[in-house]
């Protein structure tokens, strides 16, 4: 929309940026939810700033790197060059009838509502397009994707089928100001922009890369944006140009093979850029290297004649700037701004923090008893005292490149942080038994090992909130009801409901590709059959501490609810009881929380 609307003397990628612009102005701040009424809101700020644009000149675009949109055809420039000659009011008009396919009077209402003083002149003006391109010819443009100012080779994950108009809306609008603010990052701190022989690289014959591109020592100190454009190569083979050179062949050929599978489907974009290392060097009995571009790290090793590449997907950035790349068993590369490291395993007592040696950026990390459907760690705690706020964060290696960054969430009383969970780390306002807990979920079906299987590399965040603590009834002592919460790097989760008591862990629920038990979703509810010390059932629930509704129907008789806790009294003896229990429970604002329910 801002893009159509914004006036035809703007060069097109000025015109194009200015819409990112205007996008990224207009979406609320906080949590950003796609609901319709957020959307009319969202349209109605994009309409009205794109009519009455402020700063087009060049001074506030120029710093921003030039995106290049996908190349206009001559009928893209036909209909561009017919909107250009109507008024900002009658361009308005024009995508209110054609993008969003809305009746003529709801458009003369919204119209008036931004201030258009004649708005049924503006519909004829419109309308006038339509006399030189025929109307099934402006539908077919303005759905191919040249027309589509958010398509700067910015590639984002597949869309839900089942999201209706007005969510879609939202995405492509969100996926606007992504690609802003990625110009702004890019274009301020790339580390090679000003970096001489270490630039860009030429390309060989066929468009594939003939050189690897190495960041200046130091970089991360001088940029703002710790990921790992900011790395440099590091490994005792990094001036081994034939070992290189087979990483870089290696590369290529999986790129040639890559864009041999999507040529058909999609544009594949510019030649490859030359790949930047990140480090070449033994890692036990092999020889490995890492090669990373604007998305992808590919982990390329040699072992005992053998060789091997594979890709993952670039991790999201973690409190500390990057987590620690996976080398071997055993062996991770540090970022750069690490000075030490301590490690320890998830044993279910308190943490005993050792040393881990680090050498050339390289930490040796030492091995923890395994068993099957436990993941003991170990745990890493990263010292980073010139980063931020300078505090230490903890990791757990789940088998893949990226680390999981390792996090608990205490119940109430405790105060919801407004930075986010705890690391469980050694700090002196660390919360030991964030680090207890781990330890007991270790071996259970909501442990690490739950997820270790999802693919490599995936596992970005793993975080166990506690929210609710309290005594069982019978004498069953203390209870801890958990929401184990992991975020995956294709951005999806998994999330885990557990009751832990003195005897063992039971399992209450689990939902997957959902916001729950996050910064986006604090509330939660849940519920399970529970056998008590005396061999007596009860039903028991309990819900996070924005609960005001808290109630349960089935099998069971004198159910009580106290400070967020539900104690329903069964059976004594034999089998859980058998037939249906519902469970309901709303917020604040009487929404329904989320159910954690089997």
């Amino acid at each position: 929309m801002a893009y159509l609307v914004l006036p035809d003397d703007l060069a097109k990628h000025d015109r194009l940026i200015h819409a990112h612009w205007i996008v990224n102005q207009s979406l609320p701040r906080g949590p950003r939810r796609p609901r319709a009424d957020l959307y009319e809101k969202l349209r109605h700020q994009v309409l009205r700033k794109a009519m009455r644009p402020a700063h087009t000149g060049r001074a506030r675009l120029g710093p921003w790197l030039r995106l290049q949109p996908a190349t206009s055809t001559d009928d893209d420039l036909a209909l561009t060059t017919e909107l250009g000659r109507l008024t900002a009011e009658e361009r308005a008009a024009y995508v209110l009838l054609h993008l969003e396919s809305m009746p003529a009077d709801d458009a003369a209402g919204l119209l008036a509502d931004l201030g258009v003083p004649d708005p049924a002149a503006a519909l004829r003006g419109a309308a006038a397009i339509d006399e030189h391109l025929p109307p099934l010819d402006q539908d077919a443009l303005l759905a191919r994707p040249p027309m589509d100012p958010t398509i700067t080779r910015l590639y984002g994950h597949r869309t839900h089928p089942a999201m209706s108009r007005p969510t879609l809306a939202m995405f492509a609008a969100a996926t606007a100001a992504v690609a802003a603010a990625a110009a702004l990052t890019f274009a301020f701190g790339h580390p090679w922009a000003s970096a001489g022989d270490n630039g860009p690289a030429a390309h060989a014959a066929g468009g594939r890369p003939d050189h690897l591109t190495r960041t200046r020592p130091g970089e991360w100190e001088r940029t703002t944006r710790l990921d790992l454009d900011t790395w440099p190569a590091r490994g005792d083979l990094t001036g081994d140009d034939a070992f290189t050179s087979g990483a870089l062949a290696a590369w290529n050929a999986a790129s040639t093979r890559d864009r041999d599978i999507t040529r058909d489907h999609a544009d594949p974009g510019p030649p490859d850029a030359a790949p930047q290392l990140l480090y070449a060097g033994h890692a036990g009995s092999a020889r490995v290297a890492l090669l990373h571009d604007s998305s992808r790290v590919a982990r390329y090793t040699e072992d005992r004649g053998t060789t091997a590449l594979e890709l993952f997907p670039e991790g999201r950035l973690l409190p500390g700037g990057a987590s620690p790349l996976r080398l071997a068993p055993g062996k991770l590369l540090m970022p750069p701004w690490v000075t030490a490291v301590k490690s320890a395993a998830l044993d279910g007592g308190r943490a005993h923090w050792q040393p881990v040696n680090v050498a050339g950026g390289v930490a040796s990390v030492p091995a923890v008893p395994v068993s099957s459907g436990c993941a003991r760690g170990p745990v890493l705690e990263l010292q980073q005292p010139t980063i931020a706020h300078g505090r230490p964060y903890t990791i757990i290696d789940l088998g893949g490149l990226q680390s999981a960054n390792l996090l608990y969430e205490p119940p109430p009383p405790a105060p919801v942080r407004r930075l986010g969970p705890h690391q469980v780390d050694s700090a002196p306002e660390a919360v030991p038994w964030g680090f207890q807990l781990w330890g007991k979920l270790a071996c259970r079906p909501a442990g690490p090992a739950a997820v270790t299987g999802h693919g490599p590399g995936s596992v970005e965040m793993a975080m166990a909130w506690e929210f609710w603590a309290g005594n069982l009834p019978d004498g069953g002592g203390r209870g801890h009801w958990v929401c184990t919460r992991y975020g995956l790097g294709d951005g999806g989760s998994r999330t885990y409901a557990t009751l832990l008591d003195d005897r063992g862990a039971t399992l209450t629920g689990q939902r997957s590709g959902t916001w729950d038990c996050s910064r986006l979703q604090r509330d939660v509810v849940s519920g399970t059959w529970w056998k008590s010390p005396k061999g007596r059932w009860y039903y028991l629930a309990a819900a996070s501490r924005r609960v005001v509704i808290l109630a349960a129907d089935g099998p069971f008789s004198h159910p009580a609810v106290k400070k967020g806790f539900l104690v329903a009294q069964g059976p004594k003896g034999g089998q859980q009881p058998p037939g249906k229990v519902s469970l309901q429970a709303e917020n604040y604002d009487h929404h329904p929380m989320p159910i954690f329910q089997r």
